[in-house]
């Protein structure tokens, strides 16, 4: 069961929000909040939430739509290996196989380095709310929830259940740990590789 999260003020960024502090450690994303989340809303690419706490934004994520599907082509391939789309359908029983399913995408997210190891777990609580909003409140069809994870945080999203979109993604990324055992200790300053990855909010209704 999910705990509540409806007195949680996430709130809703618009072009007029004012930007309150925020640095979670990387570049990229400290860039996007203060530099593209409001170009990109004002396109409609995107809604932005953010969590405010005095004069500083303890996280923000963006949301997309998004869909798994077995024709999408990359660099002239499938992007997803027959096997892997093949368990996809099995999870909704033979007449309801199709060629697509929706999904929403968390484009970004970043936790303030100031609000980490307090204990409040800001991280995952925020994608718990992001999964219970999507089966309880979402207004339109939506089966999965899908990130393109930075290697730095693989782990955090498989801790919370996300699983990789094949084995394609999973090899990648044992390879890049393999080569960055200590990623945890030190600075990573050249390109952070991601990783694509899948949570199946059927697994929170079917239980």
């Amino acid at each position: 069961m999910i705990p509540d999260f409806k007195y949680i003020p996430y709130q809703r960024l618009n072009e007029s929000t004012q930007l309150l502090s925020f640095d979670c450690g990387n570049d990229d994303l400290t860039d996007y909040y203060y530099n593209s989340a409001k170009k990109d809303i004002g396109k409609l690419l995107t809604v932005v939430y953010y969590l405010p706490s005095e004069n500083k934004t303890v996280l923000f994520f963006t949301l997309s739509n998004d869909k798994i599907s077995e024709i999408e082509i990359k660099d002239g391939e499938p992007v997803y290996s027959k096997s892997f789309f093949r368990r996809i359908k099995d999870k909704f029983g033979r007449a309801k196989h199709r060629r697509d399913y929706p999904a929403v995408k968390i484009g970004r997210f970043g936790v303030n380095k100031d609000f980490r190891g307090n204990g409040q777990h800001w991280g995952s609580k925020t994608l718990d709310f992001i999964k219970e909003w999507m089966i309880t409140d979402n207004k339109t069809g939506c089966c999965f929830i899908t990130v393109d994870a930075y290697a730095t945080a693989v782990e955090f999203y498989l801790k919370n259940e996300f699983f990789f979109m094949g084995e394609k993604e999973k090899s990648g990324y044992e390879k890049w740990h393999k080569e960055n055992p200590n990623y945890k200790n030190k600075e990573i300053t050249e390109d952070i590789p991601t990783f694509a990855m899948y949570f199946n909010l059927l697994s929170l209704i079917e239980n």
